[in-house]
């Protein structure tokens, strides 16, 4: 059974905290000279030296002005104050920002950028270095490398061949495989049951969430058999996880920049590298939280979806249909609302706001229920827009109920820390599987008695901030939506030649199965009991009928329709009388 403790490799622990210590010494070795250099008017040699020595970007951590002694603004005042900071030209993410105590993370380019800050009421709490610390290698051994995540979903597939299914969804620019592993009862078949999906490392420094998606694969496939939990989510749903989206970027982390934060994809003349959660599809391009500036942190790319990695989340949600899908990212404790470029207003929330709250404070009160530790739950996001990234896409886009987690309080915590991170992250993904099995809608649509794709909406909600119609999708013909207990909905289905339908049900705290089947605008013009079409029903049908009844057609199209004498879509007693009834008459074609 999976105990939540990171998987160990490397070095001891103790070589761990030694190596931390080095790092925090070096740490604050550069905020002292940093400051120094800020505060003080250098002559023309100090210039020289400081030239000389200066990193071309810094990651810091910043201070509200008005935040005193761990008390933070109101949420109204920071939201301005992050406004101000963008019409400034900071690149600001809202990983690292830490609204409880008033402070955040920003790029800072240049001594000039402090002295704007500190002369606006913000003051510096911590600067972050991008230098290696030792023999090329920053990061601490005992996080994942992307060589080690592959070996390790290897030997899971390996030593649960029955229930996963391990497979690449995308090379990257440098050759690595991005992987993703089914864990299902049925691995690598399609079938009629929710998918639910975790990832993380869209952004490479980020290095505690391959650890908590690590934990969900551990626990469902150690669990399976013995644990009553792991082995009924295995059986009733698909679960996809994606523990490094960014290997390229997190194999830099790991052999020069312990800070980096995008893939590793050149674009001419000098462009490096992409923020791929500024890369989906949806409200991509200028006007929040994203760049077009290429040495920024945040720079969105050339395009939406340009790049590899965004493409294979993208096809990977194409082949999945997820109902559920779980971004992790830190740091900052916290669960994010995915409209982030949201105002907050009621007309800019997401169309099934109720819903996905319930469920982003479920998941806070299931990581404060393992340990104490208090997840923010921020819905609508207060401050601090984002775009082009990949939760908001997949509601948006895809009708995927989306959630970003950020967890933890720094990019890279004491490897120490990592196994409470895990553990009480548990907690959070472990209600979302709670919560699927309970008040949802399971519907099917038909025409002519197969599964179509076809447009289905809740007419209870609008969906009308930029959403893309919601679609079943083959070969089941099914779409799932999470709704609120004890709540009565209505489903509207449609499809070009077909006359729209619509089914009213009662939602009390299980899941509801809704069956639509759609009338052709044009009624086929067939003999019922004819199935070799010649219009008349004799003798040389009873085989074919025969055949249909027992879910084995072997003639023409439409035999369901042509044995269906009851009109239900199901060949039972009913129409063998109907036929039966048509063959002694001798039935035929007006």
């Amino acid at each position: 059974m999976a105990d939540g403790l990171p998987r160990a490799r490397g070095r001891g622990m103790g070589e761990s905290h030694r190596r931390f210590s080095q790092y925090e010494a070096f740490r604050c070795l550069a905020l002292a000279w940093w400051l120094s250099v800020a505060i003080a008017a250098p002559g023309p040699q100090a210039a020289a030296q400081q030239t000389a020595v200066a990193a071309p970007s810094r990651t810091v951590t910043v201070r509200f002005p008005g935040a005193v002694d761990g008390v933070a603004p109101s949420h109204e005042v920071m939201r301005q104050w992050l406004a101000w900071l963008g019409d400034q030209g900071f690149n600001i993410d809202r990983c690292g920002l830490d609204a409880s105590a008033g402070t955040f993370i920003l790029e800072s380019a240049a001594p000039s950028d402090l002295e704007r800050l500190t002369a606006a009421g913000f003051s510096v709490v911590d600067m972050l270095d991008r230098e290696p610390l030792e023999g090329g290698q920053r990061t601490q051994s005992q996080y994942f490398n992307p060589a080690e995540i592959q070996s390790m979903l290897i030997q899971i597939a390996a030593d649960y061949p029955a229930i996963t299914h391990l497979f690449s969804i995308g090379t990257t620019t440098q050759g690595r495989t991005i992987w993703a592993i089914e864990i299902s009862d049925n691995p690598g078949v399609a079938e009629d049951e929710p998918a639910i999906q975790f990832n993380g490392q869209h952004h490479a420094r980020e290095v505690a969430t391959s650890h908590v998606v690590m934990n969900v694969i551990d626990f469902l496939t150690q669990g399976y058999g013995s644990d009553a939990e792991a082995t009924d989510w295995v059986n009733r749903y698909k679960t996809v996880c994606v523990p490094m989206v960014n290997p390229d970027g997190v194999n830099h982390v790991f052999t020069s920049d312990s800070l980096w934060r995008k893939n590793r994809q050149s674009y001419p003349p000098s462009c490096l590298g992409v923020d791929l959660n500024r890369n989906y599809p949806y409200l991509w391009g200028p006007g929040c939280g994203s760049s077009g500036t290429c040495s920024s942190d945040v720079y969105r790319g050339p395009s939406s979806a340009s790049e590899l990695e965004t493409q294979a989340m993208r096809g990977l949600a194409d082949t999945y249909n997820f109902a559920m899908a779980t971004s992790y990212h830190s740091y900052g404790r916290f669960i994010d609302y995915p409209y982030a470029c949201s105002n907050g207003s009621p007309s800019q929330q997401m169309p099934e706001h109720a819903v996905i709250d319930e469920m982003m404070r479920g998941m806070a009160a299931g990581i404060r229920a393992v340990n104490g530790v208090i997840y923010s739950v921020y819905s609508p996001v207060p401050f601090g827009g984002v775009n082009g990234d990949d939760t908001s896409w997949y509601y948006a886009h895809k009708g995927t109920y989306p959630f970003i987690v950020e967890i933890g309080t720094s990019f890279e915590p004491p490897f120490s820390q990592v196994a409470g991170i895990v553990n009480e992250n548990r907690g959070g993904w472990r209600y979302l599987y709670s919560r699927l099995g309970q008040a949802r809608l399971d519907v099917h649509v038909t025409a002519g008695c197969e599964p179509v794709e076809a447009e289905v909406t809740l007419t209870n909600y609008a969906f009308d901030t930029g959403e893309l119609p919601r679609e079943t999708f083959l070969p089941f013909g099914r779409w799932t939506y999470v709704v609120k207990a004890n709540g009565s909905y209505t489903v509207r289905a449609s499809k070009p030649g077909y006359i729209t339908a619509e089914s009213t049900v009662a939602v009390a705290n299980v899941p509801v199965a809704v069956a639509i089947d759609l009338a052709p605008a044009t009624p086929p013009s067939f003999l019922l009991g004819d199935m070799d079409g010649n219009c008349l029903v004799d003798g040389a049908d009873i085989d074919e009928f025969v055949a249909v009844s027992l879910g084995q057609p072997s003639g023409l199209p439409q035999q369901v329709l042509r044995a269906d004498f009851a009109a239900d879509c199901v060949i039972d007693q009913a129409d063998l009388s109907g036929f039966v009834a048509a063959l002694l008459a001798g039935d035929g074609c007006p």
